[in-house]
């Protein structure tokens, strides 16, 4: 009876909420928990816009949306109990077909920059570069000091004499601060729907393991296919993107070693029949080059055709010590030997 008394004293909208979360979470595949704080009504509505047809997004008390997720998760998936855990100051549901990864992505991609405003932290560094303003001469100087910023009016114009690191990452954002922003027309702040965690297929997932920088992933998958091909191609392992290289780099060492063996196949016979004819040629010329008698017309015709070698110039004569010139005579003497060859 207690049980039932309890239950009248719920508010009806607040069943209903309930209800109709119970029915997203349990027909959406994909579960995020969004950071909504200091996100002006306008703004939200406006990404609420943007989202149209690719997710859903469900504003209510954190404590409604913990009855509904821990309720779907005894029937779904007891991994959604996991969710409740990021739900934080101003919070909301997403729900989606896509995955968490590319939900991520459109999220940042429609984040808009905005003023700073005091007390909030700052999202990010912030930094004001020395040199000359547009500002005039006047109280916009003692407004800069009391920012942190060194300034003064040289020549008739305000100057930063310094470059001055006005925020961190974290800093709380003063009213001075902000105002001097302001003046500089900087908007630290990014207004836009933050995802504090995300849930699909049995796995939650944190908004830092979401945040990819796809060209560096692309570069590095990139490395590491040309690594694999590589390695594949040296251990010899038969793949689809490696047999062809691997056909190709056996009929070249095959063509090689025919080459060097000097076998009489079809595939090396025109290189080895070109090779045995320079080589011939080359012998002809020095041949002829010591003894013009020792070769016929029709060698000395195929030795003029042809393009000149080192081996057929003739070489400069130079004055030798007497033992190199018993060596070149005992080698004439065997050359004109070979020459009878040619006879």
């Amino acid at each position: 009876m207690a049980a039932i008394a309890k239950a009248e004293e719920i508010p009806p909208w607040k069943l209903e909420v309930v209800s109709e979360l119970i029915e997203m979470l349990e027909r959406y595949p994909v579960i995020g928990i969004l950071d909504i704080t200091d996100l002006p009504a306008a703004q939200f509505q406006q990404m609420r816009q943007k989202l149209r047809g690719q997710a859903e997004i469900r504003v209510a008390k954190n404590t409604l949306l913990t009855i509904a997720l821990e309720q779907v998760a005894e029937k779904k998936d007891p991994k959604l109990k996991e969710l409740p855990t990021y739900l934080r100051g101003q919070s909301a549901l997403i729900f989606t077909q896509m995955n968490p990864f590319r939900l991520t992505k459109i999220l940042e991609s429609s984040k808009m920059s905005a003023p700073a405003k005091p007390g909030v932290k700052s999202p990010k560094d912030v930094s004001i570069p020395a040199g000359e303003t547009d500002f005039a001469p006047g109280p916009v100087v003692g407004e800069l000091q009391r920012a942190g910023i060194k300034a003064r009016i040289q020549a008739g114009k305000v100057v930063i004499l310094e470059d001055c690191h006005i925020l961190k990452q974290g800093d709380v954002i003063t009213k001075e601060i902000a105002d001097a922003l302001a003046k500089f027309g900087i908007q630290p702040m990014e207004l836009g729907l933050k995802l504090r965690a995300a849930y699909e297929a049995g796995m939650v997932f944190q908004a830092q393991v979401l945040m990819v920088d796809e060209k560096q992933v692309i570069s590095q998958l990139q490395v590491a296919c040309v690594g694999a091909v590589n390695l594949a191609v040296t251990i010899n392992y038969p793949t689809k993107a490696t047999i062809g290289v691997m056909i190709s780099k056996a009929s070249a060492a095959a063509r090689s070693l025919a080459l060097n063996a000097w076998l009489p196949i079809s595939e090396v016979m025109p290189t080895l029949l070109a090779k045995a004819r320079a080589e011939m040629l080359g012998l002809a010329g020095a041949l002829l080059a010591k003894d013009e008698k020792a070769l016929d017309d029709e060698l000395k015709n195929m030795i003029t055709a042809a393009p000149p070698t080192e081996k057929a110039q003739k070489p400069v004569e130079e004055k030798k010590p007497a033992e190199e010139k018993a060596k070149e005579e005992k080698k004439e003497e065997e050359m004109a030997g070979l020459g009878a060859l040619f006879g």
